[in-house]
Formats: structure tokens, C-alpha cells, sequence
């Protein structure tokens, strides 16, 4: 018992710092996902695929990364947070390999889209749902910092890291590289992450009157609250708009007159500004409540995308740049005020399957909606700017939403 491994298991609470650093770089793998914006082309160019054929991939995968959210409460349940990270990183690792050899859509579809979204949404919520229960004195910032890696994985490791290989050695490889990382980080090192002891509390933190009982709605009583829906509308005015940028952003770039070299570009500033609205946002609930922080992210995507439509004509490229910036931050801070939302109003007691139930309206009907109705649209019209502005338009919306929610009375449910 005089080792250092044993010291730890006497100490549970220096444990946190490394679940944080293991879920950090989980998550920083699992954003090499939402690159596949800088697949599109290399893709239409071999197969001769029109927009919306190629675009209905990453819808696929935003549904299925929805769908495995929902079930990943469920699994966890049954087995363990490790188990279920590594179960998701086995499913997308073999979706990665599958869409390496892909014969015509059919099969992206099943490998990029279903398998790889699936398996990514499975092993996704496990890390949140670990981090507030090791950081219960700071779940604003612990949310925000898990997110914002992912956001972070897919400019570094994907725009950058997966958009070079693309140029160098063709899509075909960098599938394939993109499994092998998923099988060696997010498989193996998702076996690391657990829960802490029941009754564990930080060191120096008492926790507020309260919030040291593992109150919560089950899912059957949260359908049963109107700010439920009220929520998941919420979550598809931000999302919507938000998930048709990522998916069209590179061609978008293109079509303003852009050259594909430097259309990478506002791609990678989407992904850093992602990232940095999750903590931001996550800092905002932290600081100045919810409710402030969910509006002020409506008023962001609004902004963000009317300026998409408007600077970029206007100012050119340093337009598009910002108005990106503005989309980017919004989107990525809904990722953590859903986490909190759920958290905070309906409690940490079934907060992994009541957290995946809150990303299906964004994630699923936002991830089908935005990038196909953008995709359709530019077929049609030749641009994207009717689907921009449909966008911001719900985004607004989302703005109104936010100022009437009210969170419903604490309650325990048994199971």
C-alpha cells in the first residue's frame, strides 16, 4: 500500500486531475469527426457525387451521434463509463476503416455516417458525465474545458492534421489513420475513466445547501415538463444553423470566391471559436446564471449568421472570418448549456440519460435538417444564402425562448 497507484485509491480526490486529462484527450480524438467538411470535395471529385448526396453524410452522423447520446446513459448503466467509451471507440474506428474502401455513397453513409456518428455520440456524453461528478464545485468550467477539446480536435486534428494527409496521400488514408488513432486513444484509454466514490467531495469544497443530494427527473418525468420542450426547441435554433456551417462551410468559402487552399481556413477558425465558446459560455453560466448565457448565445448565432450573409459581400474574406467566428462560438457554446441545463434543472441523479435525451432535437433533427437543407437549397438556387437566412432566423427565436425558461420544482425520483 506504499506505492503510488495505491496512495491514489487512498485519495480519490487527486484522481480528478487525471480523469480530466484522460476525458481531455478523448475528446480531442472524437472532434477529428466533424472535419468532413474538408472531405467534400476530394470525395465529389472521385465519385462525381452531387452536394446534397455528399452533404447527407454528416447528417447521418450528427443523427447517429444523437442516437448514440440517447443510449449511451443506458449503457453506461449496465456496464461502465470505460467500458462504454471503448465500445464507441471500437464502432468508429471500424466506420473510419469501412469508409476507407467505400465503392459509392452507400457505404460513406454507413461507415463515416452511421457507424462512425454512433459510435462517437456512445462514447461523447460518457466523459461530461464523469467530469460533474468529479467536479461538482466546478461543473460550468469542467463542461466547457471537455467540450471545448472536442472542438479543438477537429481543427488541429482535423482541419489541420486529417486536411494535410487528405492533400498528401487522398482520402482513402486518412480514413485509415483517422481508425487507427480511435482504436489506440479513444478504445484503450477510454478503460481509464470511472466515477468517483459514492459520497465524494472535493477538498476544501462544502457543497451548498442542497446540492450534496443526488436529487433528479427521471426521463419519463422530464417528457412530462413543458420546459422540457421548451429546451429542445431551444437547441434547434442554435443547432440547426449551426450544423448547416460545418457541413458547407469549405464549399461555402468556395462559392464567395474563395480559393479551396484558403477555404480551409475559415474551417479551422469555426473549430478554435467552437472550442472557445464552450468554455466561454460554460464560464458565463458559471458567472452570470443560465438563462443570460443561453440568450446571449441566441443573439451569437443570429448575429453570426446574418453576417455570413451580408460581410462577406460586404467586407470579403475578412467578413466571412468573422461572422464565422461569431457562428462558431454560438454553436459551440450550446454544447455545454445543454449539459448544464439538464444538470441544473432536472438534477445530477440521471443526468446521463436525461443529457442524451437533450441532444437528439439539435444534434438528430438539426444534424438531418441543416446541412441537407443547406445542400438542397445550393443545388437548387446555386447558393446558400435563402438556407443562412432561414437560419438566423430561427436562431432569433432561440433568443425568446431562453428569456421565458423557468426551471421546474426539485424533485427525487426513484428509478
Amino acid at each position: 500500500m506504499k506505492d503510488g497507484t495505491h496512495a491514489l485509491m487512498r485519495k480519490p480526490a487527486e484522481n480528478r486531475g487525471f480523469m480530466m486529462a484522460v476525458a481531455l484527450l478523448i475528446s480531442l480524438i472524437m472532434g477529428m469527426l466533424y472535419a468532413f467538411s474538408i472531405f467534400i470535395i476530394p470525395l465529389e471529385n472521385t465519385f462525381g457525387w452531387a452536394r446534397h448526396q455528399t452533404a447527407m453524410t454528416f447528417s447521418l452522423v450528427m443523427v447517429f451521434f444523437s442516437l448514440g447520446m440517447l443510449t449511451s446513459g443506458n449503457v453506461m448503466a449496465r456496464t461502465s463509463p470505460g467500458k462504454t467509451v471503448s465500445a464507441g471507440g471500437l464502432l468508429a474506428a471500424a466506420g473510419f476503416i469501412l469508409s476507407s474502401y467505400t465503392p459509392n455513397v452507400y457505404v460513406l453513409y454507413l461507415g463515416y455516417g452511421v457507424m462512425g456518428g454512433y459510435g462517437i455520440g456512445l462514447s461523447n456524453m460518457v466523459s461530461i458525465a464523469v467530469l460533474i461528478r468529479w467536479f461538482p464545485d466546478k461543473k460550468g468550467l469542467a463542461t466547457g474545458l471537455v467540450t471545448m477539446a472536442l472542438a479543438f480536435g477537429t481543427f488541429f486534428l482535423g482541419t489541420r492534421l486529417a486536411g494535410g494527409l487528405v492533400g498528401v496521400y487522398g482520402w482513402e488514408v486518412t480514413f485509415r489513420v483517422i481508425a487507427g488513432v480511435f482504436l489506440l486513444v479513444v478504445a484503450c484509454g477510454g478503460l481509464l475513466l470511472k466515477f468517483p466514490p459514492p459520497g465524494y467531495t472535493p477538498r476544501n469544497w462544502t457543497p451548498p445547501d442542497g446540492q450534496e443530494e443526488l436529487w433528479g427527473y427521471n426521463r419519463a418525468s422530464v417528457l412530462k415538463t413543458a420546459v422540457c420542450w421548451m429546451v429542445c426547441l431551444w437547441a434547434l435554433c442554435i443547432q440547426m444553423g449551426g450544423l448547416m456551417i460545418i457541413g458547407h462551410i469549405v464549399p461555402y468559402a468556395v462559392e464567395q470566391g474563395i480559393s479551396l487552399a484558403d477555404a480551409a481556413l475559415p474551417m479551422g477558425f469555426f473549430a478554435i471559436t467552437n472550442g472557445l465558446g464552450r468554455l466561454f459560455f460554460g464560464w458565463c453560466s458559471d458567472t452570470f446564471g443560465l438563462k443570460p448565457a443561453m440568450a446571449l448565445d441566441s443573439v451569437f448565432m443570429a448575429g453570426g449568421l446574418a453576417g455570413m450573409a451580408y460581410l462577406t459581400s460586404a467586407l470579403g474574406y475578412p467578413g466571412l472570418l468573422a461572422a464565422v467566428c461569431l457562428v462558431g462560438m454560438a454553436y459551440g457554446g450550446a454544447i455545454p448549456m445543454l449539459a448544464l441545463t439538464s444538470n441544473t434543472f432536472f438534477g445530477p441523479k440521471f443526468f446521463p440519460k436525461n443529457y442524451g435525451f437533450f441532444c437528439l432535437p439539435g444534434g438528430m433533427v438539426g444534424g438531418l435538417l441543416g446541412p441537407v437543407v443547406g445542400g438542397y437549397i445550393q443545388t437548387t438556387t446555386g447558393s446558400y444564402t435563402a438556407a443562412i437566412l432561414s437560419a438566423a432566423t430561427l436562431a432569433v427565436l432561440g433568443v425568446a425562448v431562453a428569456a421565458v425558461l423557468k426551471p421546474p420544482p426539485r424533485r427525487t425520483d426513484e428509478t
